[in-house]
């Protein structure tokens, strides 16, 4: 007896699905929740009039003590299984002298929704260095230079020198590509000269690898500190894109055949 199996070839085509969001433009779009954890007047974060394209947020103002300001918003949407995530953000720095400020991708299930102050896991409190736990965080420095850090879990990169101007708005850029399978990440970060990523790029982090990132569900946060001598900080234009991929078991096209067809042949 012989018998021949012949399976037929199946095609799956795994799609991306992908949103676009505006966290907050402080003129109406998106939402954002605020706090303040050191001793700053609650004047030093507000919104006001003036930035470039309408209002903007005033994070820090150095001239009103020692202060850890924090905005945080939603994704919007589910980030779930998120393989690239992409942050914009409009910034002016001015009067610059110390501490800095930090963009934090903020875990959810592990921080909640809400403004989480940085440290509050046992982790460095300093908010221009971005520590959470099970977090990815981005910090730019300005105390003895300007110098920025990658920070997952609490594992802090070295520092990368970056260029910031004083009293003029510019703009950053953080694009992450991140390995389902693994959790790897390969972080990227632009700093441009122009407001909404316009001007000149300046390459911050190039491919930054990141092993075993396990966060799934994520926020943002912008922190920043102030303190004997600092600085300001105006914030505007939140900006963020999110790639997730579509269960493939829902996304079956092409398919050569439909089953697995056996022939057997007796002799």
């Amino acid at each position: 007896m012989t018998t021949t199996t012949n399976a037929s070839l199946v095609l799956v085509f795994s799609l991306t699905s992908s949103y676009a969001v505006i966290l907050a433009d402080f003129d109406g779009g998106g939402s954002f929740t605020e706090a303040n954890f050191r001793d700053a007047p609650v004047t030093a974060a507000q919104v006001e009039a003036g930035g470039p394209t309408g209002n903007f947020y005033h994070l820090l103002d150095g001239a009103e003590g020692s202060g850890g300001n924090y905005v945080a918003v939603s994704t919007g949407s589910s980030t779930a299984n998120w393989t690239n995530a992409n942050f914009k953000m409009d910034y002016r720095a001015a009067n610059i002298q110390a501490d800095g400020f930090s963009i934090g991708f903020v875990n959810v299930g592990t921080h909640g929704a809400g403004p989480t102050r940085a440290g509050s896991t046992g982790l460095s409190d300093a908010e221009e260095r971005g520590a959470y736990s099970d977090s990815i965080g981005v910090g730019f420095r300005t105390f003895n230079g300007t110098n920025a850090t990658v920070n997952y879990n609490g594992v802090e990169s070295t520092d990368t020198a970056y260029t910031i101007s004083d009293g003029t708005w510019g703009s950053l850029e953080i694009n992450m590509d991140r390995d389902a399978s693994t959790g790897n990440v390969l972080l990227d970060a632009i700093m441009y000269t122009g407001t909404n990523s316009t001007g000149t790029a300046t390459s911050v982090f190039n491919d930054y690898a990141i092993a075993g990132v396990t966060m799934e569900e994520f926020r943002i946060q912008v922190a920043g500190r102030t303190g004997g001598a600092s600085m300001d900080l105006d914030i505007d234009n939140l900006d963020l894109s999110v790639t997730i991929p579509e269960p493939s078991s829902h996304l079956l096209l092409g398919l050569v055949g439909l089953c697995l067809a056996v022939r057997r042949n007796r002799r």
